[in-house]
């Protein structure tokens, strides 16, 4: 039994009983009491509360008891009671949605992120906020904070952005430039480790605490969950998979396709892909192009994403080897052709690893950079549910 300040203990009450209807979505007074072993007159004088202040609702009767007697009420968390922005800063575009507190994404925007230089593209972030509210016809006072996913190494503790090739930021202080537009709580991370929290919450990771998301675009990154924490490392930047070198050979001779990437993404990113393939034919093309030549067995085509897999198929193996993970999620634009591959990649990591691994493609689409900030900020504004 808890014993000290009676305030602090109710207070410490009154959040479990809150957790535990969001947990199990649809449940009764009865079965709160059993399941937190409260007396039922504390559990009723809270879920009074509960309610008064529009955290829940009551729902349908559930099912009769087995001894006969009235059914009981069941009780919903009420996740219209808040609302969360989040972005998501990539080099190619930048989204912006308003969810609400079970991640269902109610409006959403985006907009290149090239035509804005400086502090222009905070200024139209603030723009696609206000538009969105009007939308939703929402309040400040409705809004519980902000999330933002950036494509760099982030140190969180000061909200500065210590590099980000994609965006050419180095020492930048986003977290300052956010406040000045934006007064309400506001985290700020990496882009890939807003993704395994977006993945673990409400994505394809759900129930699974270790797990490894690896996005395969103009970078490479990842984002690792150990034990259901974010991994970030003492210097913010762990999971910088990108920097793998999977070639000895190779890196002899190695110079990074843009400054500031490292060893893997200069050789099976989505950029180098596309660079090395254009180098070959003498004409521009993508990796997307890449792939619809691979798969009309194009000898040039073949050739470059058959390297890229081997080194990042290397690269995920040395990952499984060394956190055992539950499972690896890839995103990015090179992962939407996963089926291509996939047989290829599975080979290669099952050659060289201990223990077997599932790798799957995220199941997320375009708004997934904002599901991932949401998630961020319930995971450190630890106050959200203070009530």
């Amino acid at each position: 039994m808890l014993k000290g300040n009676s305030s602090y203990i109710q207070q410490i009450n009154k959040r479990l009983v809150l957790e535990c209807i969001i947990n199990e979505e649809s449940i009764s007074r009865a079965s709160i009491s059993k399941k937190l072993s409260l007396s039922k007159p504390t559990v009723s004088s809270i879920v009074d509360q509960l309610l008064e202040d529009e955290w829940i609702y009551e729902t349908g009767n559930g099912e009769s008891p087995a001894s006969g007697g009235r059914r009981p009420v069941n009780l919903k968390f009420n996740p219209q009671k808040g609302y969360i922005v989040g972005v998501d800063i990539g080099g190619t575009k930048v989204a912006i949605g308003i969810t609400d507190l079970n991640g269902k994404v109610c409006e959403f925007t985006v907009f290149p992120t090239q035509q804005y230089e400086g502090d222009s593209i905070f200024n139209e972030i603030q723009l696609g906020v206000e538009t969105l509210k009007k939308r939703l016809h929402l309040s400040d006072s409705k809004l519980l904070g902000m999330g933002v996913g950036i494509p760099g190494v982030i140190n969180m503790a000061s909200g500065l952005v210590i590099e980000a090739p994609a965006l050419k930021w180095t020492n930048f202080p986003i977290l300052e430039k956010l406040k000045e537009r934006f007064d309400y709580p506001i985290f700020v991370d990496n882009d890939v480790n807003i993704s395994v929290l977006g993945e673990h919450w409400k994505g394809i990771g759900q129930k699974r605490d270790n797990l490894v998301y690896i996005a395969i675009g103009t970078g490479i990154g990842s984002g690792i969950m150990i034990n259901g924490e974010l991994y970030r490392g003492r210097n913010f930047s762990a999971g910088e998979i990108g920097y793998m070198v999977t070639d000895r050979d190779y890196a002899k001779n190695y110079r990074p396709v843009f400054d500031g990437y490292g060893f893997l993404e200069s050789v099976a990113s989505g950029s180098s892909i596309g660079n090395e393939l254009s180098k070959r034919i003498g004409k521009r093309v993508t990796a997307k192009d890449a792939f619809d030549l691979y798969l009309k067995k194009d000898k040039d085509a073949v050739t470059v994403i058959d390297f890229a897999i081997e080194n990042l198929s290397l690269g995920i193996a040395n990952y499984i080897s060394i956190l055992d993970p539950e499972l690896i999620i890839l995103g990015g634009g090179v992962s939407e052709s996963y089926h291509v591959i996939s047989d290829k990649v599975q080979s290669i990591i099952d050659r060289f690893t201990p223990k077997k691994c599932e790798v799957v493609q995220t199941a997320f689409g375009i708004e997934a950079g904002v599901i991932g900030a949401v998630a961020l900020f319930l995971k450190e504004y630890d106050s959200i549910f203070d009530i």
